[in-house]
């Protein structure tokens, strides 16, 4: 049965036919269940925040720059009123400039730059030499002059203080701040009296101070400088006559018997020539004596060609 077989055959190839067609549709078993699983989703990864841009502007390193002060303080010192006007200061180049005027009160012409060492700036315990520009200022007269120093990065003109002399002589002092300045000044004595040496020849005082400063010069030309405090000077000034017809006069020596036993010379040195019947007016003498000067003098003075000496008494408050 030939037939038979065929359909048999036929039979178990619609079979296999039919179960490789199922595989576009469900099965069963583990293998089944895992092709059913849907595919897996990757996780979203968030996105980093986003910074704010910055807005904010350095703020730039100031720039020191000059600065002026303004004072109107006035000493005086080594023959000289001083006004002390104000100045400027630059924080950058660390230099200090201070504007002043300067009357001369000696009676000879003097230059603004000998003041030299003797004025300084006094900051913070340190002593800062001070240069005065040069110029000259005749007898009587006012020029203005600037003094200079260099000064340390974190100097303070407030804190700073304008000296003219040493420490240990008669000093003047100028608070840059504005504060009350300080200083030795000159007074009026009041002597009056006549010195005679010999017959002819004479020396009347006009005119006398106390003076916290040295004298230098000559006696018609007196200029005066630094002094230590515990001296004073007495200058005397006056008229030398000679009443010869014939002969000249010379006084050549002068000094003065303290109320301490100590005698002084004169400096400038007495040196007056007199022609025949001459009168020689503003003669000085200057007697650095122990401060403060009170007491009683004697006053010698002497004359070249007679030899003779002359004496005057005077007071001194």
């Amino acid at each position: 049965m030939v037939t038979g077989r065929s359909l048999a055959g036929l039979v178990v190839i619609g079979a296999v036919i039919a179960g490789c067609g199922g595989s576009n549709g469900p099965t069963t078993g583990a293998s089944g269940s895992a092709g059913t699983s849907p595919a897996a989703t990757p996780s979203a990864v968030p996105s980093p925040a986003a910074k704010p841009t910055s807005t904010l502007v350095p703020t730039p390193t100031p720039v020191p720059t000059p600065a002026t002060f303004s004072l109107n303080s006035q000493v005086w010192w080594g023959g000289y009123v001083i006004t002390v006007t104000g100045g400027t200061f630059d924080p950058l180049k660390h230099k200090l400039n201070i504007d002043a005027t300067f009357q001369n009160t000696s009676t000879q012409q003097t230059e603004l730059g000998q003041l030299g060492n003797a004025t300084k700036i006094v900051w913070n315990g340190q002593f800062l030499t001070g240069s005065t520009t040069y110029g000259a200022v005749p007898i009587g007269a006012t020029a203005k002059g600037q003094i200079q120093t260099v000064t340390p990065a974190d100097f303070v003109v407030a804190d700073a203080v304008l000296t003219f002399g040493q420490p240990d002589e008669h000093h003047a002092l100028v608070p840059l701040n504005g504060g009350p300045a300080t200083s030795d000044k000159p007074s009026i004595l009041t002597v009056t009296g006549k010195v005679t040496m010999g017959t002819y020849v004479t020396f009347t005082i006009t005119s006398a101070m106390l003076v916290p400063a040295s004298c230098s010069g000559y006696p018609d030309r007196i200029k005066y400088g630094a002094l230590k405090a515990n001296l004073v000077s007495i200058v005397l000034w006056g008229t030398a006559t000679t009443t010869d017809p014939l002969n000249y006069g010379s006084i050549d020596q002068g000094y003065v018997l303290a109320p301490d036993g100590t005698t002084s010379t004169s400096n400038p040195a007495v040196s007056m020539s007199l022609t025949p019947k001459q009168t020689l007016r503003d003669q000085g003498m200057c007697f650095a004596v122990p401060a403060p000067g009170s007491g009683s003098y004697t006053l010698t003075m002497h004359e070249g060609r007679s030899k003779a000496n002359g004496t005057l008494v005077f007071q001194v408050p």
